[in-house]
């Protein structure tokens, strides 16, 4: 069936209005009629508008009003061409905000698909961090009053504590990667590896020693003999530990070592250049420093993300000065003890300001 034709609205206001208008005259003619006794024939009413010439202005009203209602009807028209080309937008909009909704809700699908296998991963990543790297139970073993406080910003972590034995030499570090999350887990796989490499296959026992080459293999692996815009690295603190000789012979990139007997508390500082990177040109080779400990003494080693860590207003860190008071105060308890008091003065501190970096504090007791 064909569509129905729409009516002009135009010609629909001029007979409007004519009809409308029409009404003046007949009612003129018919009250003029009446008054004069004319009666209401066809000839009284001719005779009306013959000797009447008011009657002649009256008769023009059709139109005028025909056509002032048909500019009223053109108007109209624009006003309903303009409503249908509205509606026209409104459903295109609403078409066009449909399909956007579509390709917004399949993103979200996809998005939530990835975050989900990226998330799945890295999950993975950890299992193999903490299969590899993060394993204390080989140190436990060698020292049973020992205690690591891990704690990843992210699931994964650029820090991670090393422990290998060597002949009669215990080797203890806690090593501090760039960054965190999974650059900062790849560069802790790199140190770790390294490391083991170094103490084992090159036979290198000494704490500088040690340092200067796991520096020339960060720099090798990561290529940054030339000028390079990879600049990561390591700090760290790591400990020999002697035990026919009672000795520790301790070296440092950025990170100092704590050694507390009775309640006194020794720091011994590091070197100032870290591992790795190009920023440090001239650096010098990195020095050992030997310490004779007795039995029940501690060492501790740490990271830079539990000095750094803001309070809960944002205004401060944690800073040296708590970390020793704690662990001075504390040196009689059980290592483990010690470490669980502290993480919850750190979750007191931190209240609910964000992680800034991952965490790592290595205590042995000797």
């Amino acid at each position: 069936m064909a569509p129905r034709k729409k009516t002009d609205v135009r010609l629909v206001y001029a007979i409007y209005g004519a009809l409308f208008g029409l009404m003046f005259p007949v009612i003129a003619t018919l009250f003029d009629a009446f008054m004069r006794d004319m009666g209401f024939g066809i000839s009284s009413l001719i005779e009306t508008q013959k000797t009447q010439p008011l009657h002649w202005i009256i008769d023009s009203a059709p139109i005028f009003l025909g056509f002032f209602s048909c500019l009223a009807g053109i108007k109209q028209k624009e006003v309903i061409a303009m409503n249908e080309g509205l509606e026209l937008k409104v459903q295109q909009r609403t078409e066009m905000l449909h399909e956007q909704n579509e390709e917004l809700r399949t993103m979200q699908g996809e998005l939530e698909d990835s975050l989900h296998r990226i998330s799945q991963s890295i999950n993975y990543a950890q299992r193999i961090q903490d299969a590899i790297v993060t394993n204390t139970q080989e140190l436990r073993s060698a020292f049973a009053d020992s205690a690591v406080l891990f704690r990843p910003r992210d699931v994964v972590s650029g820090d991670f504590p090393w422990y290998l034995k060597k002949g009669d030499y215990h080797f203890v570090a806690a090593v501090d990667c760039t960054g965190h999350g999974v650059p900062g887990a790849f560069m802790s796989l790199i140190g770790y590896f390294l490391l083991n490499k170094i103490v084992k296959e090159q036979n290198l026992l000494e704490t500088n020693e040690i340092l200067c080459e796991l520096h020339r293999e960060v720099v090798r692996v990561l290529g940054q003999e030339a000028d390079s815009d990879v600049h990561d690295g390591m700090d760290l603190a790591l400990c020999r530990i002697d035990p026919k000789n009672s000795e520790v012979m301790y070296s440092g990139a950025g990170n100092p070592v704590y050694h507390l007997r009775d309640g006194d508390l020794m720091e011994y500082k590091a070197d100032f250049w870290s591992i790795g990177g190009t920023q440090y040109r001239k650096r010098k080779p990195y020095q050992a420093q030997k310490f004779h400990y007795k039995e029940g003494d501690v060492i501790s080693m740490f990271s830079d993300g539990v000095t750094d860590q803001f309070s809960s207003d944002g205004k401060h860190k944690f800073g040296f000065r708590k970390l020793k008071e704690h662990l001075t105060a504390n040196h009689h308890n059980q290592l483990e003890g010690v470490h669980a008091s502290f993480e919850t003065q750190m979750y007191e501190w931190m209240g609910d300001h964000r992680q800034m970096d991952d965490m790592l504090l290595m205590s042995v007791r000797l």
